[in-house]
């Protein structure tokens, strides 16, 4: 019987076969490479966002506010890898992406559908929308089947307004909500749950994450105004135009909308 492999770092982490996966279309094009690995490394960024982001949930869920807010924190500190991730094509001249553009045929970072996960388990409007309908079209049998599991989960805005109505809260309507944004953001009063300062903190943190996505959908559309200007994207889409136009959607309009909630209670002091 022969001995086991023993585990050494290059078949830990598969490294013959992660290295393999690197396959450019085009000849003669080296930037190529350097474009395939980028996506690559966002797209194993996406897988671990989506399992800290799941938990996150399944915590709040359970009532768990302050492992939640630990989770959140993470899937920041992910973000900020996939914004520094994007970096090293800011240093491909235009040029040298268009020598294999034309291999890139109908795909798209629209069709991501891991990105499109993200957005819809964070509980974005625009997935379940119009323009989500016709994204989730265009991709392959297995994706859109995982996504359509994904849209009929629990989101994480509906798991923080759980907590809420368990902290006694009305939660039944847009201006219930506010008005409970703005008690827990006061400085806390006697008679005040304890809890109340780890909802303020997990809004904090969800308020933090949709910041960081608004950053990464800045710098993504940056990079393809400096690689395509103003012509369209691949895949069928208005390239910049596109992209510009959703730098700012909110995942938690609502926490963005109420940041003044608790300030004439604290300035009445």
């Amino acid at each position: 019987m022969s001995e086991p492999e023993p585990v050494t770092y290059e078949n830990y982490l598969r490294l013959p076969e992660l290295l393999s996966l690197q396959v450019p279309l085009a000849d003669g094009v080296a930037d190529e490479l350097l474009f395939i690995a980028v996506h690559q490394v966002q797209e194993l960024w996406f897988g671990q966002l989506l399992r800290d982001l799941s938990d996150a949930r399944e915590r709040m869920l359970e009532g768990d506010a302050r492992a939640a807010r630990a989770r959140l924190a993470r899937g920041v500190s992910v973000t900020r890898a996939l914004i520094a991730g994007i970096h090293p094509l800011r240093a491909m001249p235009p040029r040298e992406f268009h020598a294999f553009r034309g291999v890139l045929g109908s795909s798209s970072g629209a069709q991501s559908a891991q990105y499109l996960e993200i957005a819809a388990l964070c509980g974005a409007d625009w997935v379940r929308g119009e323009y989500g309908a016709r994204v989730i079209a265009g991709l392959g049998a297995r994706e859109r089947e995982r996504l359509r599991g994904r849209l009929a989960e629990p989101t994480l805005w509906e798991a923080y307004v759980g907590l809420l109505a368990k902290a006694g809260f009305a939660v039944g309507s847009p201006e219930e909500r506010r008005e409970a944004f703005g008690r827990i953001a006061a400085e806390p009063r006697d008679g005040d749950p304890a809890e109340f300062a780890e909802l303020w903190e997990l809004s904090e943190a969800l308020v933090d994450l949709d910041e960081i996505w608004t950053e990464w959908r800045a710098c993504h559309a940056l990079l393809v105004e400096r690689q395509i200007g103003g012509r369209p994207g691949t895949g069928g889409s208005s390239g910049v135009a596109h992209l510009r136009a959703a730098v700012y959607r909110r995942f938690y309009p609502e926490l963005w909308e109420a940041r003044d909630a608790g300030l004439p209670a604290l300035a009445g002091r």
